[in-house]
């Protein structure tokens, strides 16, 4: 990242509905699931502001009232379907809202809600009126959940620096903190049992996911899923006698489960090539309801308890999501006719721009699809792949390819982080090896494996900071016997692939432990580096201005211009420029130091991001690609709260997508929002 932010670089849902009468029984559970038919769907409706009921030829019972939320305005929105043909927008309000729970008597609505600058949890009546504020805390509260008796609400809350599961009485007060654990523990997705009694969460423990439970008063907490099985999003049945989840098996494939209350009679019910998740129950409990991107879209679905008919229930390229099922008896009307069936076609976003991410989770490449963008980017650990001369431990970088071949993106990998047998003893990872010889060996092999598959490659980063340089005073005639190794050994082995040099950070005129970027560039030429990279990388962050503003000391997007200035200085014009990172960072509750002058609403975050992409593709031609920073930073493990990386995330803690990920998303499908 940029000038002087170490402490960012630490290593690092017309609707259709059921085509069936549901059952007032509860269905048994099967050993495996019914082989699934081909999902049908509608599109869901316009929202309008009143409901317009459907004739029907003959009375029929009540329709269940689904509440959900959805980003199809251009933010987050929760809107309520009742099944009389009308979708209604329950909040309306610029700020997003997600995370919908209904009360135990169906009178009211508990939501998360951004409309006070933080994520805060909002009760409403069920027709959206009279929200009010019932956490009021400056850190980070969300995902609610109503117990059934009514009294108590739980929810996840990160004031303790990490994600941890309380409750507060429904009137605002008795708040108190259930789990306590170490940094990098989280835990999410709190479900009540049906008496109220307990609740079962998912926990984060060593960096693995699965089904806890513990009493209401947060003690005697159990972990019920046995690994290789991992879990989240536990919902409760409502007889009490299983608890449904998304799990993951040994082969890392998603699929919904039940299992006893006490981790017993664990039984698969559905798999799915693609992600799963807002796992919910409906009153009778005869279904699940759950959200899906199986038909390359968040959608609504639901299930049947033995694993059968499943049925798709939302229709819109926007990211549709955690259902909530009134209370109380109900049904589901006849379908409408559905649209024909076939793939969600992707866009192209432009004709020479390449639109890349930055991204932690490798379980969320497909989100790089869902947003209708082409590349990704993440990093190789040369010390880790290669603890010893000619030693290749291959794991992380097969596991980054796979994840990104899945989902047919280009790959983007930095390398850098050097071992300690290839740099002076007592040396940081970050200074550049001994011998480039030695990294030139590691490129070819690098090279070599995964030919055909990584595209390209970026030569260190930051290389004009110290401390990306070994707390050593930044040097390009240094470098550049290092990216020469590098493009030689690469090209030889795959011609075709991209050579970017390490991501320039935007110094200005330099400064204590930081050389200049343009002075670097000139460096860079200057000691022959001209011909040995396929592109020049830079990192122009916004610092808080819009991405038009010019800052005399280049700490503003702009400064990519300036930089490609010096290129067309040495005769290298013809080159492109890659910003192999580009973001603004969030407000925050929590103190960021440096970076809090520079900090930016969410509002303000996406209008920027939109604006970079869209002038770098309409103004400049030598632009080559932008990978933003970033995609989910905020809702891994292993960044605590108080990461500064975490703001720059364009998804929420709780997964939900914040305005620039709406907002790009809907600038490459070419969909207008409000």
């Amino acid at each position: 990242m940029g000038y002087n932010r170490d402490v960012m670089k630490r290593l690092v849902f017309s609707l259709f509905l059921c085509t069936q009468i549901l059952s007032v029984c509860a269905c048994p559970i099967l050993p495996r699931p019914t082989p699934t038919p081909t999902a049908t769907w509608t599109p869901l409706p316009t929202a309008t502001p009143t409901v317009t009921p459907t004739p029907t030829p003959t009375p029929t019972p009540v329709a269940y009232s689904i509440a959900f939320a959805s980003d199809r305005e251009g933010n987050g929105e929760i809107y309520r379907f009742d099944g009389e043909g009308s979708l209604i927008n329950l909040t309306e309000h610029p700020a997003s809202d997600w995370d919908p729970a209904w009360s135990p008597d169906g009178t009211k609505l508990a939501f998360t809600t951004h409309r006070d600058d933080n994520s805060e949890i909002y009760v409403m009546d069920a027709n959206g009126d009279n929200p009010f504020n019932l956490t009021n805390n400056p850190a980070w509260d969300y995902m609610p959940v109503w117990s059934p008796d009514g009294t108590q609400i739980a929810f996840v809350s990160e004031r303790d620096g990490n994600q941890e599961i309380y409750v507060i009485h429904a009137d605002g007060t008795g708040e108190q903190r259930l789990t306590v654990n170490e940094v990098r523990q989280d835990d999410r997705s709190p479900a009540w049992s049906p008496d109220s009694k307990k609740l079962a969460f998912a926990g984060v423990r060593n960096g693995v996911e699965g089904i806890h439970v513990m009493n209401a008063d947060g003690s005697e907490e159990t972990i019920l899923t046995v690994w290789p099985l991992k879990g989240t999003s536990p919902a409760w049945a409502p007889d009490g006698s299983q608890i449904a989840f998304v799990g993951w098996d040994e082969e890392d494939k998603p699929g919904l489960y039940v299992m006893s209350p006490d981790g017993s009679d664990v039984t698969w019910l559905f798999r799915s090539e693609a992600w799963l998740g807002s796992l919910t129950w409906p009153p009778d409990g005869t279904w699940l309801f759950f959200t899906s991107w199986q038909d390359s879209n968040h959608e609504l679905y639901v299930l049947r308890r033995d694993g059968s008919d499943l049925q798709r229930l939302t229709n819109d390229i926007a990211w549709d999501d955690t259902p909530a099922i009134r209370p109380g008896k109900g049904n589901f009307p006849s379908p409408l006719d559905p649209p024909p069936v076939g793939p969600v076609a992707q866009p192209e976003p432009s004709a020479t721009l390449r639109y890349g991410v930055n991204l932690a989770d490798l379980g969320k490449s497909y989100l790089v699809r869902d947003m209708g963008f082409k590349w990704a980017k993440s990093y190789v650990d040369w010390g880790g792949v290669e603890p010893s001369k000619g030693e290749f431990k291959w794991q992380d970088p097969d596991n980054i390819t796979k994840a990104f071949s899945a989902q047919g993106l280009n790959i983007m990998m930095r390398v850098n982080m050097g071992p300690q047998w290839a740099r002076p003893p007592d040396t940081l990872p970050t200074h550049p090896p001994s011998n480039p010889q030695d990294f030139a060996d590691f490129m070819k092999a690098l090279v070599s494996r995964y030919k055909g598959t990584v595209a390209a490659y970026e030569i260190w980063n930051e290389p004009n900071l110290n401390y990306a340089w070994g707390m050593r005073e930044p040097n390009p005639a240094e470098y550049v016997p290092m990216l020469k190794a590098a493009y030689l050994a690469a090209k030889e082995v795959d011609p075709d692939c991209i050579i970017v040099t390490g991501g320039l950070s935007t110094t200005g005129g330099g400064g204590p432990g930081a050389m200049g970027d343009l002075d670097y560039i000139q460096g860079i030429y200057d000691a022959g580096g001209k011909g040995y990279f396929d592109a020049l990388g830079s990192h122009p962050y916004g610092f808080g201005h819009e991405p038009d503003h010019h800052d005399p000391w280049g700490l503003s997007f702009t400064r990519a211009q300036a930089q490609h200035e010096v290129m067309v200085a040495n005769g290298d014009g013809e080159t492109p420029l890659w910003v192999t990172e580009l973001g603004w960072v969030l407000q925050s509750p929590w103190d960021m130091g440096e970076h809090q002058p520079t900090a930016v609403s969410e509002a303000q975050q996406a209008a920027y991001l939109v604006r970079a992409y869209q002038k770098a593709a309409d103004e400049w031609p030598w632009m080559g690609a932008i990978f933003l920073f970033n995609l989910d930073f905020s809702s891994v493990p292993w960044y605590d709260s108080h990461e500064i990386m975490r703001w720059y995330a364009i998804l929420n803690p709780n997964r939900s997508p914040r305005p620039a990920y709406t907002q790009l998303k809907m600038m490459i499908w070419g969909k207008e929002t409000k």
